[in-house]
């Protein structure tokens, strides 16, 4: 595992863009690259849970997706470990974990469809 940091990332993501003169790139287009990149992602399983290709071609494709991803907040100003920070806050209240954890496949589906119900309910 790296130690690499969210900001040294974005950094060089930056500079590989600058370096090329690809830096502008306007948001709806980087929102596109990252549902293309997602998608070439899923085409690996597209028959099956196991996926055509090797962990090395997985890496890549999840790559491209952060990369586009990054771009995306840099170009949007979005603070990423902040926006994740606030929407895994969200998420355990929306899920609370204890009606969750230890349960069976079917008792967390219906937990789960009762917690989107109430969430469309509350206007959340």
């Amino acid at each position: 595992m790296s130690d690499v940091t969210f900001k040294e990332i974005a950094d060089l993501i930056q500079k590989h863009l600058e370096e090329r003169g690809w830096e502008h790139n306007p948001p709806r287009g980087l929102a596109t690259s990252i549902a293309l990149e997602a998608s070439e992602l899923l085409e690996h399983y597209q028959w099956s849970d196991k996926p055509v290709g090797n962990k090395d071609e997985l890496a890549g494709e999840l790559a491209d997706i952060f990369i586009y991803a990054f771009q995306f907040a840099q170009v949007n100003n979005i603070d990423i470990p902040a926006a994740i920070t606030k929407k895994l806050a969200e998420a355990a209240k929306k899920y609370p974990a204890e009606k969750f954890k230890g349960k069976d496949m079917a008792q967390q589906r219906a937990a789960w469809i009762e917690a989107k119900l109430n969430h469309k309910k509350q206007g959340l």
